[in-house]
């Protein structure tokens, strides 16, 4: 009995490898990136992750739930203190890959790109995708990519993608210097055919309510005709969408929000009007990836806010402009 039971695990030994090491003949690794951007809104899930920023670590309960072509998920902290999220993206920013942060909350997650990620990539040539083969996470096989920096202005992403969904059971961000910023890697997932909705129902009323919709005639191109524009953006990157983010209540008016990609990072623009008795700021932050610029422009606070690195949250923050549409004003301001 024994003799059969060692035979039957060297025999695996051998096979395993070569399972995991083999490659996929259907799906090149810019396909592999858009099946990832689209198993957003299209796959229902629950299930557990752990979220390493930094040199903190913690454990996440999500129910995403896929509908519309969008999604709504809830999020609970498992660790350290209780934290919730409730989010809600609509299509079309759910397929430009509009950021979801949570202002400093560490339920956030490396973001994931746009649907188009493998076409831009193609077209800039800013990151060079090799394959590593099959792996296994929570019990799924996953497809190994890598996508390396050409250039500083960005990180480079290690992904593991589910085999049949392409949803990320593995999301890792590496700077320049090979550091490991953060890693999200499940170690428990359920795909689901239906989301009930209690489950998203937050459990307290102190819950976080992120709400992402995009803003009226959004374009995927600048629209010329808004006084909001950008100059000299870093090499690569390009506004893709323009959205409206709302944080709390109906009454609060929402943030005008610009996305920005290279095709795999995603960097958001959020331009609000500096309201009377409230002093404007320029600042520096960072958090673990995440840098954030903010600086006044117009009689608005510009903030940035992006998992790239800080050379590139700041060209992004100068780069943007506002051109006065009154008579007799002129020139863009800076």
């Amino acid at each position: 009995m024994w003799g059969w039971s060692l035979h039957l695990s060297a025999l695996l030994a051998l096979l395993l490898p070569l399972t995991l090491q083999a490659g996929d003949p259907d799906h090149s690794p810019e396909q592999w990136l858009e099946r990832m951007a689209d198993s957003l809104h299209q796959h229902s899930y629950e299930g557990t992750f752990i979220f390493q920023r930094g040199d903190r670590i913690d454990t996440v309960r999500v129910v995403h739930a896929a509908e519309d072509g969008g999604y709504r998920e809830r999020l609970q902290t498992l660790t350290g203190s209780a934290r919730e999220v409730i989010r809600k993206v609509d299509r079309i920013s759910a397929i430009k890959g509009a950021r979801i942060e949570t202002k400093g909350d560490q339920q956030g997650a490396p973001q994931r790109p746009p649907a188009f990620a493998g076409a831009m990539l193609r077209a800039n040539e800013r990151y060079e995708l090799t394959s590593h083969g099959f792996d296994r996470i929570a019990g799924f096989s996953c497809y190994r990519l890598h996508a390396e920096a050409r250039d500083e202005y960005r990180y480079s992403h290690q992904y593991c993608l589910h085999r049949d969904t392409g949803l990320p059971l593995l999301s890792e961000l590496i700077d320049a210097d090979g550091q490991l910023l953060e890693r999200l890697v499940f170690t428990e997932l359920e795909f689901l055919d239906v989301v009930f909705e209690e489950a998203l129902t937050p459990s307290g009323c102190d819950a976080r309510h992120i709400e992402v919709r995009a803003a009226e005639g959004s374009h995927s191109e600048e629209d010329r005709q808004s006084p909001w524009y950008f100059e000299d953006l870093p090499p690569g990157f390009a506004t893709i969408i323009v959205t409206e983010r709302s944080f709390g209540p109906e009454d609060v008016a929402p943030s005008l929000h610009f996305v920005l990609s290279d095709g795999l990072a995603t960097v958001s623009v959020y331009v609000n009007p500096i309201g009377e008795g409230v002093e404007a700021f320029k600042a520096a932050t960072r958090s673990g990836a995440t840098h954030a610029f903010a600086r006044p422009l117009a009689g608005h606070q510009v903030t940035v806010v992006g998992e790239v690195p800080k050379k590139t949250a700041e060209r992004i923050a100068h780069a943007a402009r506002f051109r006065a549409v009154e008579a007799g004003e002129g020139a863009a301001r800076r």
